[in-house]
């Protein structure tokens, strides 16, 4: 008898993938769970885009008001602690030109350097 190369199978767990829902016929497919909770994600993620821009704003609007140097800090430190990072994922993670690592280095970068302003703020007035 010979022993006969036969390759193995594997049982992967198909990817989940739905048609269902609303969009069944505009042929939207959803890659990662419910149509819904994808969406549900999304929407999420945009308001709280959306709020972070809007807490920035009332920070730069005190400060115009104010002209004090820490507000000023305080608008910088709050833009690089949540509105930055949201839209570095948002373009990184919608262009294939860096990898994964990268662009999460990016946005805790932004996240740290956004801390690290507050904190100066805090500890210095």
């Amino acid at each position: 008898m010979t022993v006969v190369d036969v390759p193995a199978v594997v049982n992967r767990p198909p990817e989940i993938v739905s048609t269902a829902g609303p969009f069944v016929s505009s042929g939207i497919e959803v890659t990662g769970g419910p149509t819904t909770v994808v969406l549900l994600g999304i929407v999420t993620f945009l308001l709280a885009s959306l709020l972070a821009v809007l807490v920035t704003y009332r920070f730069v609007e005190g400060y115009r008001r104010t002209d004090s140097r820490p507000v000023l800090l305080l608008a910088i430190g709050m833009f690089f602690l949540a509105p930055a990072p949201m839209f570095v994922r948002l373009v990184t993670a919608n262009v294939d030109v860096a990898p994964i690592e990268v662009q999460t280095l990016a946005a805790s970068l932004s996240e740290l350097t956004g801390l690290l302003v507050l904190l100066y703020v805090v500890y210095t007035t």
